[in-house]
């Protein structure tokens, strides 16, 4: 009797060594720690003031940061240590999935350009039902609750208790 891990004529060989699934785990990383470094210099020209010796407002920027370059290099070490499974390899990249992909980032980009005309509760509601949308959500809780709730934390959380100016 056969066994499922058997190798036979019809069987796909395991991967070997570290092939287009490790690369392709370690490309998030990568990106991951692109962006910190970029993070990194535009938080270095923040001007400090001369008051400021401990936390200033430099400090948050830095610290996220500091934990996403942290997080792609833990990303990017355990995509290299973990051993490659048979069925690991994941599936070969979509045109629909490029152009989701194409259209979720135009999305992001169209909300900071209309954040700078309608106010932050509008664009933010807009911006994750379209990314919902985007994403396969469909009905009144992935296209209507989410968004609103999703924005009112948001605005509670950053415009009522952190007081930063939306």
């Amino acid at each position: 009797m056969a066994t499922p891990h058997a190798t036979g004529a019809g069987a796909a060989p395991a991967p070997a060594g570290r092939g287009p699934s490790r690369l392709r785990e370690l490309v998030p990383a990568a990106a991951g720690a692109a962006l910190a470094a970029a993070a990194l210099l535009l938080a270095g020209q923040i001007d400090q003031g001369p008051e400021s010796a401990g936390i200033g407002p430099r400090w948050w920027p830095e610290v996220l940061a500091f934990t996403l370059l942290g997080l792609s290099v833990l990303h990017a070490a355990l995509a290299w240590r973990r051993p490659a499974a048979a069925g690991d390899a994941p599936d070969p990249a979509t045109r629909e999935g490029a152009l989701r992909l194409v259209a979720m980032l135009a999305t992001v980009v169209g909300y900071g350009v209309l954040w700078y005309f309608i106010h932050f509760l509008v664009s933010t509601a807009v911006l994750v039902a379209a990314l919902a949308y985007l994403g396969g959500g469909r009905g009144w809780k992935a296209l209507i609750a989410f968004p609103a709730v999703t924005t009112a934390v948001l605005y509670v959380l950053f415009g009522v208790l952190l007081r930063v100016p939306l």
